[in-house]
């Protein structure tokens, strides 16, 4: 094998390596998502398997928030496998980290995962959270 063959399979290895991990600590719930699909079934699958018996319009999503821009809504929920709770009084209830962004336009599903979140809250000038 010639020595830019063995790189190139190199390189290509760590690529694989890098999107596992990048996707590794996703739940099944935000990977079931499909983009496209209305944020009513959004909600439907990331309210599976909720822990408590409460009745809850918004299962498993810690904040959510929405914005107007260039005449389009936009939303974005934060979900948590968990189903904690964003308080106002409580600003280390949860790990940034461990939230998973999941973006709506105009009621359907354009992206999930911060990497996407960022980019599109980048390009519209919105404050991020610190993650």
């Amino acid at each position: 094998m010639s020595d830019f063959s063995v790189r190139r399979m190199g390189v290509g290895a760590l690529l694989v390596a890098g999107a596992v991990l990048a996707t590794g600590c996703e739940d099944k719930r935000v990977k079931a998502l499909d983009t496209g699909i209305s944020r009513d079934s959004a909600l439907s699958v990331m309210g599976k398997d909720v822990s408590s018996g409460a009745p809850d319009s918004l299962p498993n999503i810690y904040l959510h928030e929405r914005y107007l821009i260039a005449g389009q809504h936009y939303e974005v929920m934060y979900f948590t496998p968990d189903d904690k709770k964003h308080n106002l009084s409580d600003t280390s209830a949860v790990n940034w980290k461990k939230l998973t962004p999941v973006v709506f336009r105009e009621g359907k599903l354009i992206g999930r995962g911060w990497s996407y979140w960022d980019s599109v809250a980048t390009a519209n000038k919105i404050p991020l959270h610190k993650h």
